[in-house]
């Protein structure tokens, strides 16, 4: 058995078809990543749709599974007739597996099995931790708007936990709304995990007042 990824030009309306041939094929663990891209001259014939794999399978099988999915779906090479494109990584490139299903999970909205809970969350969270660059403009953004300074109204129930500790001056709520916000302008889908993430990631790393709220933050860390 070994890992096998790889990508290909498919719509996403066919991912209940390919969870099927995932099925068919007893593929023993996977990861199908939906992905889209606008604006860009890639995955033309799909309109921008595309889809990530990572196959656990032997290579038998997989070589399959390969074929299977090449005739089904008319995918060719990259200068092929069908503009369908297909490519898959060779093994002996392949150093670090967990970094290549870290990426796979880069845009979150993914199908999987054979893989434990805990073992997809910290790929998603490993996976968003390499755009460096995001992070850092939306850690910026957080701190030149101060959002954890916005109280909430006294009338209104705290969300969350309604702990005394929750209260201070912390809306978390907003928080983590503008975090989404500021991935949705950027055209980048967010997950929940990876939204609790980089709050987590703001409040213990870049909040002017964190080293005198630690207890507020230990207590939203405690019970992401």
């Amino acid at each position: 058995m070994e890992f096998h990824f790889g990508f290909a030009d498919i719509n996403h309306k066919f991912k209940d078809d390919l969870v099927l041939m995932m099925t068919e094929y007893e593929i023993e663990k996977y990861i199908i990543a939906l992905e889209k891209v606008d604006g860009k001259k890639t995955h033309i014939e799909t309109q921008g749709e595309h889809i990530h794999f990572v196959i656990y399978t032997d290579p038998k099988n997989f070589k399959r599974f390969k074929e299977t999915l090449k005739n089904k779906y008319m995918l060719s090479g990259k200068n092929g007739k069908t503009k369908r494109y297909a490519g898959w990584m060779n093994k002996e490139k392949v150093r670090d597996k967990d970094k290549f299903m870290s990426y796979t999970m880069k845009d979150g909205n993914v199908i999987w099995k054979g893989f434990t809970e805990e073992e997809i969350k910290q790929l998603k969270e490993d996976s968003f931790q390499k755009t460096d660059t995001l992070i850092e403009e939306l850690m910026k953004h957080l701190l030149a708007n101060r959002f954890e300074l916005r109280k909430m109204p006294k009338e209104q129930t705290l969300t969350s936990h309604n702990d005394p500790r929750f209260q201070g001056k912390f809306d978390i709520q907003a928080l983590e709304i503008e975090i989404m916000k500021f991935h949705m302008m950027k055209e980048k889908r967010i997950c929940k995990s990876q939204v609790k993430n980089l709050t987590l990631t703001y409040l213990q790393l870049h909040m002017i007042d964190r080293l005198n709220e630690i207890e507020t933050i230990y207590f939203y860390m405690v019970n992401i």
